[in-house]
């Protein structure tokens, strides 16, 4: 398992029942329920975005605008499926618009599956109370796994050579020789 699948699944596992629940918890209060869950999730998705962001060996700076711009639909007052569908846009954008970008076409399949298979396994339970958006949450990560599979993170797609001994590479040419004799 490499790094990044590593670190996702963590990550998944700890948003959705730690984090999330302990900042929803102390800012509903102050905020309000729907501006909180829009912000805490900005913010999930804040993390997640320099994360793949360092992976990629990409500047914090390319991930700037579009976490700005879902920013500002988090702080806007009654968008709530806008918001959600931007969040996933903007999502794909980081991964395979800006970090990940040297495989159009796997990343165009692994966003299907992935943002796809994230709704799905999150919308099974239409959260409506804490432990739902939890479960949804650490599921929608769970999935997002999957995308260092299908793009092939960190597996060469040529084998690279290896270099040769120098005894071995002459006892080479020293056969090469012989043999011609």
């Amino acid at each position: 398992m490499n790094r990044p699948v590593r670190t996702t699944l963590v990550l998944a596992f700890l948003c959705g029942f730690v984090i999330y629940p302990a900042l929803v918890t102390l800012l509903t209060p102050v905020l309000g329920w729907p501006a909180t869950a829009k912000l805490v999730l900005w913010a999930l998705t804040a993390v997640y975005s320099f994360l793949l962001a360092r992976w990629s060996n990409t500047k914090a700076q390319s991930i700037l605008f579009p976490l700005v711009l879902l920013l500002g639909a988090a702080l806007w007052p009654d968008v709530y499926a806008g918001f959600f569908l931007l969040l996933l846009g903007v999502m794909s954008w980081i991964r395979s618009g800006i970090c990940f970008q040297d495989k159009p076409m796997r990343g165009v399949l692994a966003e299907l599956i992935t943002i796809g298979g994230g709704i799905s396994m999150a919308g099974l339970w239409l959260p409506s109370s804490m432990l739902q958006w939890e479960l949804g949450i650490w599921l929608f990560g769970l999935v997002q796994c999957l995308y260092f599979y299908i793009i092939a993170y960190g597996y060469p797609n040529r084998v690279e050579k290896v270099a040769i001994d120098p005894f071995e590479q002459a006892r080479q040419e020293l056969e090469r020789v012989l043999e011609r004799q």
